[in-house]
């Protein structure tokens, strides 16, 4: 009973600080102008093996990349994770900053159904579009800038997956795409005989939805699993207001691209097991037109290795799982180059790389769990694009599930 006290408190823990305000300076500092930093929805035990969980099943065991994971589920689970960075922002011409934030990637029901039909519902941030600038602007007259951005791209999620026969299991998702985007700029002149100037920019769409499909061919010592995420249109209104104007603009076309995740899970023999994946999705110059952001595909390369506890041993870390992971990811933003405003004239790349470790405790009937991560990693170039970024993720995920309580 204690140790189920302790996974109550701090999965409500968990949702309390999901729900609390996040700082005002946050995020990437790329997350201007663009989409917002592309999220990783998966779990601490998945961030620690690189996000690699297109094929991780079992019963208690999922991915949220592939719905087809959870057609083992055998009971009722709630899954929620917290996610909290530190980054340091090094600049050609504005010094270095250092900024930390709180996020709330996912959220997650899985319940079994009669007929062993397996129903999950999930939130996840797809992008996370929070940002904040304070910059000394010299064009005209003598000023400071102070731009606050939030929002991002979220999907609520409904998962209908099932096992057939010994070796296939099968599932699909239904997104509905939700989020917005909220920026607020405020510029204070150093000539106290004009008036501080500022403007809003709000960007929203349609909810709709989109269909996912995954598989998985599940062999006693392999796995490999596979999803297709298909294309959706969106249409935005942007409204942009100032002392002055109010305008809004409807029917901008913004495509969400369809894409694809392939990976495998070798287990070797005595719970040890090493996991990959590639992850792509399609975005192009067509997905938005914009002349602050063009784009290129989004590619995420996931690897991870996991050393299974071993109940036997002396030492508390011997005990406890391993899990070493890395990843390389090609953000699908090109932004304006150092020195540019737009991207009339080229854009530059945002390429980013990280490392991760992690283990967990887990209740002895295998349903409720406590895993944790830690990233470190850097993102883009500073010669490109006036920045580069240095940062530390610490994810921390708890999972309950109906046997959990007995």
């Amino acid at each position: 009973m204690a140790r189920v006290a302790v996974l109550a408190m701090l999965l409500a823990m968990v949702l309390v600080l999901a729900l609390l305000p996040m700082p005002a300076r946050a995020n990437s500092v790329f997350a201007s102008g663009g989409l917002g930093e592309p999220e990783l929805e998966e779990n601490a035990r998945l961030r620690a093996l690189g996000g690699a969980g297109v094929a991780e099943h079992g019963a208690s065991d999922f991915s949220l990349v592939n719905p087809a994971s959870i057609a083992e589920a055998q009971h009722l689970i709630l899954e929620a994770s917290l996610l909290a960075a530190r980054r340091n922002v090094s600049t050609l011409h504005f010094g270095d900053e250092t900024a930390s934030e709180t996020t709330f990637p996912s959220v997650r029901l899985v319940v079994r159904l009669p007929g062993a039909w397996i129903l999950g519902g999930s939130f996840l941030h797809g992008t996370n579009g929070q940002f904040g600038l304070v910059r000394p602007e010299s064009t005209g007259a003598p000023s400071v800038v102070e731009v606050d951005g939030r929002g991002g791209i979220t999907y609520v999620r409904a998962t209908l997956a099932k096992g057939l026969g010994p070796s296939l299991r099968l599932g699909v998702d239904f997104d509905v795409i939700g989020g917005s985007y909220h920026e607020e700029w405020e510029r204070d002149f150093t000539d106290p005989g004009l008036e501080t100037a500022r403007d809003t920019i709000d960007v929203t769409w349609d909810r709709l939805g989109r269909w996912r499909v995954g598989a998985q061919i599940v062999r006693p010592h392999w796995t490999i699993g596979g999803v297709y995420e298909t294309e959706r249109r969106l249409t935005l209104t942007e409204r942009e207001r100032t002392a002055a104007s109010d305008i809004r603009t409807t029917g901008i076309p913004l495509v969400i691209p369809s894409g694809f995740a392939a990976g495998f899970q070798i287990s070797p023999g005595g719970g040890a097991r090493l996991v990959g994946q590639y992850r792509r999705q399609n975005w192009s110059e067509e997905s938005l037109t914009s002349d602050l952001v063009s784009f290129r595909p989004l590619v995420r390369y996931s690897v991870g290795i996991e050393r299974p506890g071993n109940r036997g041993a002396r030492s508390t870390l011997g005990r406890l799982p391993l899990r070493i992971g890395a990843t390389y990811l090609n953000w699908p933003d090109l932004l304006p180059p150092v020195g540019a405003l737009d991207i009339t004239g080229g854009s530059a790349k945002i390429d980013e790389w990280s490392v991760s470790l992690g283990s967990g405790l887990r209740t002895k009937d295998g349903g409720g769990a406590i895993d944790f991560s830690l990233e470190g990693g850097q993102r883009g170039a500073k010669e490109e694009l006036g920045a580069s970024e240095t940062f530390f993720r610490l994810g921390l995920s708890l999972r309950v599930s109906d046997e959990t309580w007995r």
